[in-house]
């Protein structure tokens, strides 16, 4: 899954923080909006006089002039108030004059409202009916809208609970926007100094599972790559640790039986226990035998040594791989011979040209040959063939024989591997195949087994 660098993140959760921000600004907006309109223009019944009119005075619904600061009048022929309801604190005047009524309608739009009805009782009196809201209540259309003080009390209240909603609004937007982007860093962070922690105590560290963004993931990345390597390396090393161990007891194990053996034989030259000349030279043969036996074993040992050492170089040179097989094949035919093997070798007629070091190649291939002649018997066939590929050379030695152990196929090239578990003195160091193996690899080829139904086939490539 593609995951977003650590900008289109951030940028992100800014659009969807002003998105929220605009938002919460537009309803809080708008519910201030909506309350000064439902306060300023409160749609009111307008008190008609004609509304008002009863036969008795006292039953004049007045309560709710009363209510706008208003009052009713009802007023004789002559403009003179008669009847009064409305507001005790009122000034109202006692009486009118026909000028004084038209200036009250003709101002009403500035000065309050006014209306008036006539009214007339059974005996066919006429009385005229006036509604009065003075200032404070100003006349638009069909509503009324307060004008006084109490008006500007509210609207500063009404914006002090906006600002207050707002902020709180605001403040918790915030917080949201700055956890959730902090959460977003901090977390793949802490997993890493964890694991991190967890590497510098020298533990194998597990490797990180994180969502986050493409950055940290990136971290994530390269800290599981670092991780593998660093495990890969404690099990090297503890593998390097079990197999010098390992050796070391090998060495121990292969140099006591002929040290012993000779300790043995000299300690009878060296006392003259043994007066027989046939049987002192029989002694000194074995003592011979075994000490080339321990200069073969250290050779093999210094050889192994410089294979596994990188700054130790080996230069190579243009020869004939062909005749190098066809000389140590011929060396050792007349063993093959002797015991009975039947060895068959094929190799091209033309020269096969190749780059090695000579000294290398005649190793690899006198090894595998006396592999082939110790671990056969009479009656066995063996195989040396050389094969041009088109990228490579194809060398491979083979036996019908008794073949490699499935269980030894994986280590059958570590050093003091040999293909017996009892491990006898059988005049082999154990060492034959590791050195094959590093000499291979130093002419960047590889070797590998395959073990046959019956007997051994052992094949190396070199790449050109």
């Amino acid at each position: 899954m593609k995951t977003r660098s650590m900008h289109s993140s951030l940028m992100i959760n800014y659009v969807w923080f002003t998105i929220i921000f605009a938002l919460i600004c537009y309803l809080v907006y708008s519910a201030m909006y909506g309350a000064r309109d439902g306060y300023m223009n409160r749609t009111l019944p307008l008190v008609e006089a004609d509304n008002l009119v009863r036969e008795h005075w006292e039953d004049i619904p007045y309560e709710t002039v009363a209510s706008l600061g208003g009052y009713v009048q009802v007023l004789d022929e002559n403009n003179r108030v008669v009847f009064y309801r409305g507001r005790a604190d009122a000034e109202y005047p006692k009486s009118y004059t026909e000028e004084e009524l038209l200036s009250l309608f003709y101002e009403s739009s500035d000065s309050g409202y006014y209306s008036i009805a006539p009214q007339f009782t059974k005996t066919g009196a006429k009385y005229h009916l006036l509604v009065a809201i003075p200032g404070g209540m100003l006349i638009k259309g069909s509503r009324m809208v307060r004008t006084d003080w109490e008006q500007t009390a509210y609207f500063v209240k009404l914006i002090v609970t906006g600002l207050v909603v707002f902020v709180a609004g605001f403040s918790l937007i915030l917080w949201l926007y700055s956890w959730i982007t902090a959460r977003k860093i901090t977390l793949p962070l802490q997993a890493v100094s964890n694991r991190l922690a967890e590497v510098s105590e020298e533990e194998q560290g597990e490797h990180l599972q994180i969502k986050a963004n493409r950055e940290l993931m990136e971290i994530q990345l390269n800290f599981n790559r670092m991780t593998t390597r660093l495990k890969k390396a404690h099990e090297d090393k503890r593998r390097l640790e079990n197999d010098r161990t390992r050796m070391l007891m090998d060495i121990s194990h292969d140099l006591k039986t002929p040290v012993t053996t000779i300790q043995g034989y000299a300690e009878v030259l060296r006392l003259g226990l043994e007066q027989d000349d046939l049987q002192r030279k029989k002694y000194a043969g074995h003592i011979h035998r075994k000490a080339l036996f321990i200069g073969s074993l250290v050779n093999d040992l210094l050889e192994l040594t410089k294979l596994e050492n990188a700054s130790f170089s080996f230069e190579r040179v243009k020869g004939d791989l062909a005749e190098i097989c066809r000389t140590e094949a011929a060396d050792l035919y007349d063993s093959f011979e002797r015991k009975g093997i039947h060895l068959d070798v094929t190799i091209p007629d033309k020269p096969v040209i190749f780059h090695f070091h000579e000294g290398l190649i005649r190793r690899i291939i006198h090894n595998l040959l006396a592999n082939a002649l110790k671990y056969n018997t009479h009656g066995a066939h063996a195989s040396l063939t050389l094969e041009e590929r088109t990228e490579g050379l194809l060398l491979t030695v083979g036996d019908d024989g008794p073949g490699i152990s499935a269980d030894l196929l994986e280590t059958v090239f570590d050093p003091f591997v040999r293909g017996d578990r009892a491990r006898p003195n059988d005049g082999g160091s154990g060492l034959g195949l590791s050195i094959v193996k590093g000499s291979v690899e130093r002419h960047n080829g590889v070797v590998w087994v395959n073990r046959k139904a019956k007997g051994t086939l052992i094949s190396i490539y070199f790449p050109f």
